[in-house]
């Protein structure tokens, strides 16, 4: 039989019970992979996103977030630097109301969960989820709440469905795992800190820190159980529940946080009836920014200063990098002194809100719509005598226009006005020249018309040949009448009045202040208006240590940038300045404030005493005399053009400020260069005071700072101490990072010298009114200068030298009245406000019986009369200044105003001669 006929075995067909163990088998093992698989990707995702969870590293040290503190020498907090306002608390510095509402509130199970809290959790499963409550409370502790703050929550917005379920798995994965991280690595008490650290409670209030100080103006350790309801309940939703936007919202949210308080056992029902009635004062709430507060001109320049020697390698991180003062979270101790700074502040509004008035008085018509050039009464931007050119006057007119270009009003609404304009990216400085070139071509002369400008303009650089080319196209094409009215409707708009707010001074019972008014007023007024102010630039330094203990660089800082301390620059000893760094060299004219320091320098060279004689006569340095390197002779005048012939003794030449007698002095010195270099040892920076015996008249631009550090001496023994803003700077950690211990002390002067000098500069305000009442022993001297542009006041006493000037950021808005100009009306009394204020007050304790220190050996006689026979005495007039001194002398100006001010039947005052504009110091 063939195998193709052989019978087929058959096949027995598996049980049923066979059947189903491999089916089971089957089964089993697709239930094994998908639970390994489970296993390895829900291992593998948690391994991945614990690799992308924040260390602790970020949150024990929050690099980046963190601000700088400024503190004063009495301990009281000045302000902060920082990108989000935040600072650092330790628990023990929380009220333990805070961490009752917190807990009770937010966790009530928060000390016995190891970060998740699986009863919270099935809560929400079943009420939230299932039933839909939406009062049925969350399930994050407090630790997932710190999690969610360390992690971050993405943005899901335009994601889809599945993405943005997967984004927030992910992120939700992230802060439990955070969450049993940090139960594992701190304790409860370190989290809860952490957790308020963190917390950003809006209005810049970044931390509870900053919150109780924003909302409260406390400490966190001052927080009353209502307030930390408050704050609590915050945490929820930092702008539903904030009591700046809605009141009623936030009490009824502090009541559920004192509700939780009471059931918790914190407080009794008695306790939650009384504080859920209690007010809450909204006028605690302050924002906290570099406009308010103390020092406002100091924190700003300090500010640039701790970068300045942040920047020095010795000062640099371990790493190599510089601090951050925004976000590292230093310590910054200055030797500023809240007490002597808020009564110099307070000295500066009392007495410039009176002269304020005064000036507007003197310029009344300040705000006259386009007055014609060389209108010489009341305006200043047009005003015009005898010794203006029109040149001036379109200088100052152009000054004005850049003032326009420049705000903010004006950039908000120039491309919807300038539209041709911009089509030929023309600059508003281009629109100008336009009209220049225009007025030109008016002229008759043929050199002053547009083609004879455009050359001009190119031949100087003033203009390059692509804009000359242009400017001729648009003249020619007529498009300039077209750009011509769309600025002609620019400024029409300037000139229309809207609704603002302007700066003006506030009386508040006895004393000014700074303050703002609502008013209708054009932008163009506006902006004339603010630069009519009186600023000023007043330092206060302590000789023995170089200590700065107040600094006023304005009158507002909110409205009013420029610091008139350091005029706008960093200051650096000339010994300190390195390569490639740039410093100020910025300043003010001044005056006769520079003379006390030839005399100083005459007297130590020579040992004279403060009765040497001096003839008050014409005195000229001859082209080729000595090493002064002149070109002609030179022979300055006194301020009224004469000479006495008399002999006077050092200290009424002083007091009557004669120019005579300082050139004699200079002359003396057979050069510059030994006065130049004396003042570089008083921390003068040479750089800004030229080779020239001028100098000795003050036309050098200096600061208040540098003169109040170099009056010092006088009141120091000679000695020159670099002034000192920063004691010390620390890092969050309290390690030291800057001190100053490299600060410069020298002996400028004999000990005897400087106590000459002191006794003169007493002498020279002997009997000066507005001193009534003082104690301290005093000293001081005057600076005016040209025109009355600046004024100054170097006020000395034994323990504080105070430096000020008085003047406007535009150098023609001025008194044209030495009556109201010079420096013993502008400056002296803010001096003399400064003394009376800190001898008032007590928490201060000025030493009012300290004198100058005297050498154990003085060895020149002090006694004029033993001296010599004493010539006459001093009198001040009763608007306090000395009848023989210069600055008594009225402009030619002032006298032709008075006459236009006074009735007609009064006879004119018989004008005098005006002081030299060439010598000009007073």
């Amino acid at each position: 039989m063939s195998s193709e006929n052989k019978p087929t075995a058959a096949v027995p067909e598996l049980s049923y019970r066979q059947q189903h163990k491999k089916s089971f088998k089957r089964i089993l093992r697709w239930i094994w992979g998908i639970f390994i698989l489970g296993f390895v990707s829900v291992f593998s995702l948690f391994a991945y996103l614990s690799t992308q969870l924040p260390s602790f590293d970020q949150l024990e040290n929050p690099q980046l977030r963190l601000a700088s503190e400024v503190y004063s020498s009495d301990g009281e907090l000045l302000g902060k630097y920082y990108i989000e306002n935040r600072t650092l608390v330790t628990y023990d510095s929380i009220a333990p109301a805070v961490v009752n509402a917190l807990v009770s509130t937010e966790d009530a199970r928060f000390y016995s969960h190891s970060g998740i809290d699986p009863e919270a959790l099935a809560r929400v499963l079943v009420k939230t989820i299932v039933f839909q409550q939406r009062n049925a409370g969350g399930g994050s502790t407090i630790s997932q709440q710190l999690a969610k703050l360390l992690v971050g929550r993405p943005d899901t917005r335009g994601m889809g469905s599945v993405e943005r379920l997967w984004t927030i798995l992910q992120v939700k994965l992230k802060e439990w795992l955070t969450a049993v991280k940090l139960e594992r690595s701190y304790t409860k008490k370190e989290i809860i800190t952490n957790y308020l650290n963190e917390f950003d409670f809006l209005y810049n209030a970044h931390g509870i820190r900053s919150a109780a100080e924003t909302y409260f103006q406390k400490k966190p350790s001052e927080l009353t159980i209502p307030e930390a309801a408050m704050l609590v309940r915050m945490l929820k939703n930092p702008a539903l529940f904030n009591y700046r936007r809605d009141m009623k919202k936030a009490l009824k949210g502090r009541e559920v946080v004192l509700k939780n308080m009471q059931m918790a056992g914190h407080i009794t029902e008695a306790d939650y009836h009384k504080y859920r009635k209690e007010k809450i004062n909204k006028g605690s709430f302050q924002v906290l920014n570099h406009n308010e507060g103390q020092a406002t001109y100091f924190r700003e320049y300090l500010r640039e200063y701790v970068k300045e020697v942040l920047s020095r390698p010795e000062n640099l991180k371990p790493n190599g990098e510089a601090y951050d003062v925004y976000r590292d979270g230093l310590k910054i101790y200055t030797t500023i002194d809240s007490r002597a700074q808020r009564n110099a502040e307070q000295a500066v509004w009392d007495h410039l809100s009176e002269h304020q008035e005064k000036l507007f008085k003197h310029w009344k018509d300040w705000n006259m719509i386009d007055p014609p050039i060389g209108y010489s009464k009341y305006n200043p931007w047009t005003y015009k005598t005898h010794k203006n050119t029109e040149a001036e006057i379109q200088l100052r007119l152009r000054a004005l226009d850049r003032l326009i270009w420049n705000s903010e009003r004006y950039q908000a609404v120039r491309e919807d006005y300038l539209k041709t304009a911009a089509k030929y990216e023309l600059r508003d400085v281009d629109i100008s020249r336009l009209q220049t070139l225009e007025r030109a071509n008016k002229k008759r002369s043929k050199k002053e018309q547009a083609e004879a400008v455009l050359a001009g303009w190119e031949k100087d650089g003033y203009a390059t040949k692509k804009q000359i080319v242009l400017y001729r196209d648009l003249l020619k094409s007529g498009k300039w009448e077209t750009i011509k009215g769309e600025y002609q409707e620019l400024l029409k708009y300037m000139q229309t009045p809207v609704d603002m707010r302007i700066f003006a001074y506030q009386k508040n019972g006895e004393h000014w202040g700074p303050g703002t008014k609502d008013t209708l007023m054009s932008p163009l007024d506006s902006i004339r208006y603010h630069r009519m102010f009186l600023q000023t630039g007043s330092v206060s330094i302590e000789p023995q240590t170089g200590h700065v203990k107040a600094w006023v660089g304005g009158i507002d800082h909110h409205y009013f940038k420029l610091d008139h301390v350091s005029m706008g620059g960093l200051y650096v000893h000339p010994n300190k300045q390195r390569p490639g760094q740039t410093y100020t060299k910025a300043g003010r004219q001044v005056g006769s404030s520079m003379k006390p320091f030839l005399y100083a320098l005459n007297i130590d060279l020579r040992g004279y005493s403060p009765c040497y004689e001096v003839e008050d006569v014409k005195i000229t340095i001859e082209k080729g005399y000595g090493d002064f390197g002149l070109i002609k002779n030179w022979t300055p005048k006194n301020a009224n053009g004469k000479y006495s012939g008399q002999r006077l003794t050092l200290t009424q030449a002083l007091r009557q400020s004669l120019n005579s007698v300082s050139a004699q002095l200079m002359k003396d010195l057979g050069s510059t260069e030994r006065f130049r270099s004396f003042l570089h040892e008083a921390g003068i920076d040479t750089a800004k005071v030229p080779a020239s015996p001028t100098i000795c008249l003050g036309t050098p631009d200096l600061t208040p700072l540098e003169m109040a550090a170099a009056y010092c001496i006088f009141a120091n023994k000679g000695i020159y101490n670099e002034p000192v803003f920063v004691e010390r700077i620390e890092d969050r950690h309290g390690n030291l990072i800057y001190n100053s211990a490299d600060q410069i002390t020298q002996q400028v002067l004999s000990e005897s010298s400087a106590y000459v000098m002191s006794q003169m500069l007493k002498s020279v305000q002997a009997g000066a009114p507005g001193f009534q009442g003082i104690k301290s022993t005093y000293g001081g001297k005057t600076g005016t200068t040209n025109f009355q542009a600046d004024g100054w006041f170097m006020g000395v006493t034994p323990n504080l030298v105070v430096g000020t000037w008085v003047g406007c950021d535009d150098r023609f808005i001025r008194f044209r009245s030495l009556r109201y100009g010079q420096g013993g009306s502008m400056a002296r009394p803010i001096f003399q406000n400064v003394l009376r204020y800190l001898e008032a007050d007590e928490a201060f304790e000025l030493d009012t019986k300290a004198k100058f220190p005297e050498p154990e050996r003085i060895d020149r006689e002090m006694n004029c009369l033993k001296y010599a026979q004493f010539g006459r005495g001093d009198t001040f007039d009763e608007e306090g200044e000395d009848m023989t001194n210069q600055d008594e002398i009225y402009n030619q100006d002032y006298d032709d105003l008075e006459a236009a001010e006074a009735p007609k039947k009064q006879p004119k005052k018989k004008p005098q001669q005006p002081p030299s504009n060439e010598e000009g110091s007073r």
